[in-house]
């Protein structure tokens, strides 16, 4: 009976035990995942272990069960669910959805005084993005793509962090700045400080060619934002959402959905942008299937009928 026993816990302490990927260090996702490690640790009784991460690799690590949760794009998740794109013949079909966390846009950065107008001009530019792997990475091409560009018609394409996007900026080494991101971003807002910033418009055929794609909505960024940005710029949004796998158990994910909830004004402190984590929104037209666990909290608190 004991034998029994200890079998059957050797399995529920396994699942008890998370990854959460994420993000560099650095970006807002790396923070916000460490805050829900420790309300998992805390109030939920898990062991949990981050792992810095990308929106593209972090779909392939949970699909695989690498990690137990990660944090992705709803255009990755899409593209993962379809096996399109990034994985043609690596197709996602188990992957679920926690909750959607909070909204981002798609901006196109370059200094006030640029010649740059249009995405057409970025024709012979350099260009830095966040590295392969990462959700704004595939925005990128893909926002290049709908214009008639590639990455072979730049000047050169840099790959780095936020803060090294910036620095490349300010030393002349990049021209324009893509980034998926919510908005106002503190990094852009020290490059506008250093001097003046503008987003570049999207073309509306391009955006309704965007818009076929699973995770993708129009959206505007308001004039004002920035230093320099006068006039609002027409663009994408891609939420960011908390991803597992169908294999995982349902009780695990409805305890750990739950707890992170009921601790929503802790992951506020870790960071501004968690404000909007409501249950309403984090089950609302999900790009992959909600999770059984997940959809059984958001039912009880009527989120879901």
């Amino acid at each position: 009976m004991l034998a029994v026993a200890a079998a059957a816990a050797a399995p529920a302490a396994a699942q008890s035990q998370l990854v959460v990927a994420s993000g560099p260090i650095g970006g807002v996702w790396y923070p916000v995942a460490s805050g829900m490690a420790e309300i998992l640790q805390n109030k939920a009784g898990f062991t949990v272990t981050q792992q810095p991460g990308g929106g593209i690799s972090n779909v392939f690590n949970v699909a695989a069960g690498k990690a137990q949760l990660g944090f992705t794009t709803a255009d990755a998740a899409g593209a993962a669910i379809a096996g399109e794109g990034d994985f043609k013949g690596k197709a996602a079909p188990n992957l679920r959805l926690v909750g959607v966390l909070y909204g981002q846009q798609y901006n196109l950065a370059v200094f006030a005084d640029s010649p740059i107008r249009k995405v057409q001009d970025l024709k012979g530019r350099a260009l830095v993005t966040t590295p392969r792997g990462s959700s704004t990475e595939l925005m990128t091409r893909r926002v290049l793509e709908a214009h008639g560009l590639s990455y072979e018609d730049l000047k050169k394409v840099n790959y780095g962090s936020n803060a090294d996007g910036v620095n490349m900026m300010k030393d002349g080494h990049a021209e324009v700045m893509s980034h998926l991101i919510t908005n106002p971003a503190a990094y852009l807002m020290d490059l506008a400080s250093s001097k003046p910033i503008r987003l570049i418009s999207l073309d509306p055929a391009a955006v309704e060619r965007l818009v076929k794609f699973p995770g993708y909505t129009r959206t505007t960024i308001k004039a004002g934002i920035y230093k320099g940005q006068d006039q609002e710029a027409l663009t994408l949004n891609s939420p960011v959402m908390l991803v597992t796998r169908a294999e995982m158990a349902e009780d695990l994910v409805y305890k750990l959905t739950r707890a992170l909830f009921e601790n929503r004004a802790q992951l506020v402190n870790v960071h501004k942008v968690m404000e909007q984590f409501v249950a309403q929104d984090a089950a609302r037209d999900p790009v992959a299937p909600i999770h059984p666990g997940a959809l059984k909290y958001y039912r009880e608190v009527g989120a879901v009928r």
